[in-house]
């Protein structure tokens, strides 16, 4: 991606980098945390704000006004049920039309934050208690700091995640869906669900994850232009193997929850399938490692 700032991308201090503060102690949440953050303003086109995290791997995006007062976030999540709600709406829309939708009637208003004097092991019990995997670093001005997230406290956080095996902390009876079935009925299932990932099985067979993030990539990127003269309608008649990911982290039950993490950090996905002799077991998730960090 070219080093200029991006059109409607805005970091508090212009330059696009990843690096932590200085001179603040090793306890604290900015030592740890990602500034400056990107963020986008309420009238940021969808197309631009999914090129951008299918560009640069984001799961969270957040928006604020032009100084950097914080406004909102999107997610994937919220992607998925702005495309739901539309198809619904207004089948016959034009699937590249919803790409000019102003970010403002996507992003989601009630966003959990901490402040810059936030101790790590009170940031991170603040993800546990309310089960969100990042984190706005707001300054009592409302002002967009930095962004802190689970993968954060994972790889950068001096913690060591408790014993036990993968068995004892994954998602048990993950809700699926079949390879076969319309990305209508994915979504509705994702939605109603409110779980942004689904093990997709061809019979009983786990074969791949669909995901809310799977749904971002394929909209923010080359293969929407191939499906460009779609209408919502027939978007949504698609078969959900086109958004499936066929090569997650897979893991086995009775492994550690340490080795776990160190399968699944090598990947992009921050989740794995755990499969015993070819059967689905259990799902887990950057949210079920966190649950092993003990503070």
């Amino acid at each position: 991606m070219e080093r200029r700032r991006e059109k409607r991308l805005r970091y508090l201090r212009g330059r696009p980098q990843k690096k932590q503060f200085t001179h603040v102690p090793a306890t604290s949440v900015l030592h740890y945390a990602t500034y400056p953050p990107l963020y986008v303003t309420k009238t940021t086109p969808l197309l631009r704000l999914l090129e951008t995290m299918v560009a640069r791997g984001f799961r969270r995006i957040f928006v604020a006004t032009a100084t950097g007062v914080l406004e909102g976030v999107v997610t994937p999540m919220e992607v998925v049920k702005h495309l739901l709600w539309r198809s619904q709406e207004a089948p016959e829309t034009p699937v590249l039309s919803l790409m000019s939708t102003p970010v403002a009637k996507i992003m989601r208003r009630d966003v959990i934050s901490i402040n810059p004097s936030e101790s790590m092991v009170e940031s991170i019990i603040v993800m546990k208690r309310n089960g969100v995997n990042g984190l706005a670093v707001v300054d009592g001005k409302g002002l967009l700091k930095a962004v802190l997230t689970v993968r954060d406290v994972l790889e950068k956080f001096n913690c060591s995640l408790a014993g036990g095996s993968v068995e004892e902390y994954m998602s048990k009876s993950p809700v699926c869906i079949s390879a076969d079935r319309a990305l209508r009925e994915g979504v509705e299932t994702m939605v109603s669900s409110e779980h942004r990932r689904l093990p997709c099985l061809d019979g009983s067979k786990p074969i791949g994850l669909f995901s809310s993030r799977s749904i971002v990539r394929f909209l923010g990127g080359r293969d929407l232009l191939r499906q460009a003269g779609k209408n919502l309608g027939e978007l949504m008649s698609m078969s959900v193997a086109g958004f499936t990911v066929r090569n997650p982290p897979i893991i086995e039950p009775a492994i550690s929850i340490s080795e776990a993490w160190e399968i699944v950090k090598r990947s992009s996905y921050g989740s794995a399938l755990v499969v015993k002799t070819g059967s689905l077991e259990g799902f887990l998730t950057e949210m079920d490692f966190l649950k092993a960090v003990s503070v």
